[in-house]
């Protein structure tokens, strides 16, 4: 999805000026030429509040998913690596993107290299696109785990969830390199080009563009993956009326444990971005729609904050990891190989 800093073009006609920014740009800061704060200090001290406490929060919470996957045995599955690799992404969104989107949120200038900006971009594209990808798989993993049990081993192998994380990462990467046209100004124009004030960091987004390249995917994704979990519901509910045997009963029901935690961050993502989505959608029908982006990219981005939560309260054994490591209390060589449900 292009949540970066931009302005949705109809056509390639489409041009930014002073006065689509809804400002004239001028000096601030000494030697910035933007747009310049629309927020009291007081609004901005509180702004920069809130959303500091969100970037610590995306940044620690993900981070302790990396560090309990990563060291106890019990969690390292294939549905969790592959949890391992979106907290990644939330990590790097929590690190890389939220921080400087902050501070252009706020002062409406880009403190920062020009090529920065460019970067910025196309970072803020790959990993939104990096999580879209990831909660496909997960759902492809948990379709396998319930609906083909006894297959699963050899669907889902090692090598399968090596060529889905190369999925999850490299295709990102390449399917978003449209956002680098930027860098040129002979490609850019009448795709994705910068404009408004110079130190703004703004980008006209052609429509279409952003249709095919935004929208689709996220679209298209969550009605797949939706179909799929209908299916693993309908599913698991048969088993838990059929599954009589006691080594099945626990197999299926931390497959369905797994399947619900899982399920909760897909739901939560979907709902997450889907307030950008529907505005993305009604955009051409309204002016002064900047604030209103604003808000509900940063309400996607939280999307990356509330998975560890999701994790503690859904999930029993990432719930005692987690109070483990936050305890300080996983050093020791049993500690890795702890039966946590247990704990």
């Amino acid at each position: 999805m292009f949540c970066g800093l931009v302005f949705l073009a109809l056509d390639n006609s489409t041009t930014m000026d002073n006065s689509t920014t809804g400002s004239l740009c001028s000096l601030h800061y000494e030697n910035y030429n933007c747009t310049g704060p629309s927020l009291s200090e007081e609004d901005r001290i509180l702004t920069l509040a809130i959303i500091i406490f969100f970037i610590i929060a995306t940044i620690l919470g993900n981070l302790l998913i990396i560090v309990a996957i990563a060291f106890f045995r019990q969690l390292q599955t294939h549905a969790n690596i592959l949890a391992l690799s979106l907290a990644v992404s939330d990590f790097f969104i929590g690190l890389l993107i939220m921080p400087f989107r902050m501070m252009h949120a706020v002062y409406q200038c880009w403190f920062y290299a020009s090529f920065f900006c460019h970067l910025h971009y196309f970072l803020d594209y790959t990993l939104t696109t990096s999580s879209i990808i990831h909660l496909s798989c997960i759902a492809y993993d948990r379709y396998v785990a319930i609906c083909d049990p006894l297959r699963y081993p050899t669907r889902v192998t090692d090598r399968t969830v090596a060529v889905m994380l190369a999925l999850c990462w490299i295709g990102a990467a390449i399917f978003t390199t449209p956002a680098l046209l930027s860098l040129s100004p002979t490609l850019s124009r009448g795709t994705i080009e910068r404009g408004g004030c110079p130190d703004n960091c703004m980008f006209i987004v052609n429509l279409g563009l952003h249709f095919a390249y935004g929208m689709c995917p996220y679209f298209l994704s969550m009605f797949i993956i939706l179909l799929i979990y209908s299916k693993i519901y309908r599913v698991a509910r048969r088993q838990a009326r059929r599954v009589t045997a006691d080594r099945w009963k626990s197999t299926m029901k931390r497959e369905h444990n797994a399947a619900k935690t899982l399920g909760s961050i897909i739901g939560c993502f979907m709902l997450s971005w889907l307030p950008y989505d529907i505005l993305v959608i009604i955009f051409p029908f309204y002016k002064n729609t900047s604030v209103a982006y604003e808000v509900v990219c940063w309400i996607g981005y939280i999307s990356s904050t509330v998975n560890p939560i999701l994790y503690a309260s859904i999930n029993r054994p990432f719930r005692m990891a987690f109070g483990r490591i936050l305890r300080l209390d996983f050093f020791s060589a049993e500690a890795r190989h702890l039966e946590l449900s247990k704990h």
